[in-house]
């Protein structure tokens, strides 16, 4: 039994954790510089927190990030996003550079709390791709 048990720990799947050094450039806590839409230049993310995906195979990283500095048009909306739930290729294919911020970030957790308990989605597309939809989501109320 013990033998078997051994067997299928080589065979399965691993996945680094989300925080190990060396294996994973992002980390909770950090802040990234990425690439805005025209209009959200000095845009920063912040990675909040980084979990295992329950209902993915391999058990893919997400990554709840909050967003500040962005400008809606057509409407009075404070320019933060408190919780945006992202994928690694989505992260990857968005930041350019670590940052540095004086600015606050608003608290994620609610936002995470409550996306835990609808079971949501995460965003596949890059950052500026997510808030324009945001957008022209808006505009469309």
């Amino acid at each position: 039994m013990r033998a078997i048990a051994l067997a299928l720990s080589l065979l399965a799947p691993t996945v680094p954790s989300a925080n190990a050094p060396g294996l994973d450039r992002y980390a909770t806590g950090q802040v990234w510089a990425y690439h805005t839409r025209p209009g959200d230049e000095g845009s920063l993310l912040k990675i909040q927190a980084i979990e295992r995906d329950p209902g993915a195979i391999r058990g893919s990283l997400i990554y709840h990030i909050s967003i500040i500095g962005v400008h809606f048009r057509d409407r009075e909306v404070a320019p933060a996003l408190p919780h945006v739930p992202v994928s690694r290729a989505a992260l990857d294919a968005s930041v350019t550079e670590q940052a540095q911020s004086a600015e606050p970030f608003p608290d994620a957790d609610p936002g995470i709390e409550e996306w835990r308990r609808a079971r949501g989605g995460v965003f596949t597309m890059d950052v500026a791709q997510i808030i324009g939809s945001i957008d022209a989501s808006m505009k469309a109320m």
